[in-house]
């Protein structure tokens, strides 16, 4: 069995880690915000397969990864420009650095070496 690259553990740790604040949505979010909330939520449970499917090394998993944190920062970036307070832009900046940094380190050509 091949060992899990350090990239790839932590590339999967932090989209666990933002897959579930993706779960809070429907505690930040207005309640005007309706189906986005759940498309959000979905995004949510997607990442958490794909973070599993990164830790059992899945090739699938890397193409559903790198489509959902793509999507997570699309759904990021507005609050880069239009949060109210400095908390919405924070969490904004994070939510897109952070998914960024899960799609570099998934596709990283030596740890993308290792995928089956």
């Amino acid at each position: 069995m091949r060992s899990r690259p350090l990239p790839v553990t932590i590339a999967a740790i932090l989209l666990v880690l933002g897959s579930l604040v993706n779960f809070l949505a429907p505690l930040m979010l207005p309640a005007e915000a309706g189906s986005v909330v759940y498309i959000i939520v979905g995004l949510g449970v997607l990442g958490l397969v794909a973070a599993g499917g990164l830790w059992m090394l899945k090739r699938w998993a890397l193409w559903l990864t790198v489509v959902v944190a793509v999507l997570n920062i699309l759904a990021a970036a507005p609050g880069l420009v239009f949060a109210t307070d400095f908390s919405g832009r924070a969490l904004a900046t994070m939510g897109v650095v952070g998914f960024a940094l899960v799609i570099v380190l998934a596709v990283l050509p030596g740890p993308r070496r290792t995928y089956t």
